[in-house]
């Protein structure tokens, strides 16, 4: 597995606020933005809109899926 975050990479997101720990999520790397956060695309129903996060708050967990052909 890369050690680098790119596109399409799943990641475990544990977002804090004011030195306190949320609710860790799941997500899909969107992109890299120019600031050097994180777009990222959580999972669930109800978390469908994309999301900026600090690229400190995000643990790679796989690398992106890999297309096969046969």
């Amino acid at each position: 597995m890369n050690r680098v975050i790119s596109q399409g990479d799943r990641v475990l997101v544990t977002p804090t606020k004011k030195g306190f720990t949320r609710k860790p999520y799941k997500a899909t790397v969107i992109d890299w933005m120019p600031s050097g956060k994180l777009k990222v695309q959580p999972d669930g129903e109800s978390s469908q809109a994309t999301q900026l996060v600090n690229s400190d708050d995000v643990k790679k967990l796989a690398d992106k899926p890999t297309q096969q052909t046969q």
